[in-house]
């Protein structure tokens, strides 16, 4: 079908009211009692080709034991929808890990009922779907701030294939006037926001230029009005590691002038969104370029004691970041180095940091939505 794209996304689990235990013989016990397994690494299936072709999307529903050493096994169909889905279903789950489910903190196996939904949607093509699962952030050989490497747990998400290019921020501008550079109210900027546009209007010729010159509270402002959000920093350095986890950059260990746009003596200026290779992942300019605002809060030594699963830094919930955020003052987080930094500061782990009213010529952004990934108990 014309201008459709075909997503895959894998639901929770729909835990069945039986189960298995591999310690020995107990009295009965609650269901309660044991803390239900949840991703590791989750592999998607490919979209069967049959069903594309045929145009078909449904749920498929498999049967399986989540060992003690959080594999999937004696996997079954329950549904028969045919066309390749059970098929490319169960392919895909003997390839995921999972932490276990546990037991007063003794690893069980456990019965679970695991849908994956198979959806043709109109889903904007500029949005790369991340899928859940760890990775592992930080750095243990940079800056103090970047340390420890950590394990942390992410549902699914989507992230701008693309930085927030002038086009796109004028439409926003245009649509809530308040935003303008002549109507902005000045507790929300540094004097200096869009310092490069000439009254309403982006410099000619630069409509696919990210914007920049835009403050946090700007950036925030544009990503609600697209029904989007900011990246928190786990979801930007996970989009900007692609699975290459302990890597300084989205490809390898050296810095490439043929991959990024970042600053290593020569004359430099900001560059089309796009101009340089693609990550793993299909998201572009994720080292170098502009710096890209994050929702957290920045904080040096959010690392020693962040949150395993989800983590934000700063607030208690998401939600109440978006709803509140023209009140918040603290410094917030950037990420990924840009046209005037130099390769040590274009590192995916690097860390940095402005006040919310901060802008600047290589200060830009990108926008993510929530998935639908998170593991819970039925």
């Amino acid at each position: 079908m014309k201008g459709m794209k075909i997503i895959t996304t894998i639901l929770c689990f729909m835990v069945l009211t039986s189960y298995y235990l591999t310690a020995d013989i107990r009295p009965p016990i609650k269901l309660s009692d044991i803390t239900p397994p949840r991703f590791k690494n989750l592999q998607k299936p490919i979209y069967p080709i049959e069903a594309k072709r045929a145009q078909k999307e449904g749920t498929v529903f498999l049967l399986a034991t989540i060992d003690e050493n959080g594999m999937a096994q004696d996997i079954k169909a329950l549904t028969q929808l045919g066309f390749g889905f059970e098929e490319a279903s169960i392919e895909a789950l003997k390839k995921s890990t999972f932490h276990p489910a546990t037991r007063e903190g003794k690893p069980v196996s456990y019965l679970a009922r695991i849908p994956y939904e198979f959806l043709l949607e109109d889903t904007s093509p500029d949005m790369a779907h991340i899928p859940a699962g760890e990775f592992q952030m930080g750095s243990n050989n940079d800056g103090l701030d970047e340390k420890p490497i950590h394990a942390v747990y992410l549902d699914t998400y989507y992230i701008d294939r693309f930085e927030v290019t002038n086009a796109q921020y004028k439409q926003f501008v245009d649509a809530n006037p308040r935003w303008r550079k002549d109507q902005i109210p000045r507790e929300y900027h540094d004097g200096y926001y869009l310092a490069d546009w000439f009254d309403n209007n982006y410099p000619a010729g630069k409509e696919n230029h990210p914007v920049v010159y835009v403050s946090w509270y700007a950036a925030m402002a544009y990503a609600k009005w697209t029904g989007k959000r900011l990246p928190t920093e786990a979801e930007w350095e996970k989009a900007a590691r692609a699975g290459l986890e302990g890597n300084k950059y989205s490809w390898g260990n050296t810095i490439d002038a043929s991959k990024a746009n970042y600053f290593d003596g020569t004359d430099k200026e900001i560059t089309p969104v796009g101009s340089y290779p693609a990550n793993r992942y299909g998201l572009y300019d994720m080292v170098g370029n502009v710096r890209e605002w994050c929702l957290d809060v920045y904080d040096e030594n959010f690392y020693s004691n962040s949150p395993r699963e989800n983590p934000v830094a700063g607030v208690n919930s998401i939600s109440q970041v978006m709803k509140d955020y023209v009140n918040l003052k603290d410094n917030r987080v950037l990420r990924g180095g840009s046209w005037l930094n130099s390769a040590q500061s274009s590192r995916i782990g690097n860390r940095h940091w402005r006040a919310p009213t901060d802008t600047n010529p290589n200060e830009g952004f990108r926008c993510v939505k929530s998935g639908n990934s998170s593991l819970q108990q039925e």
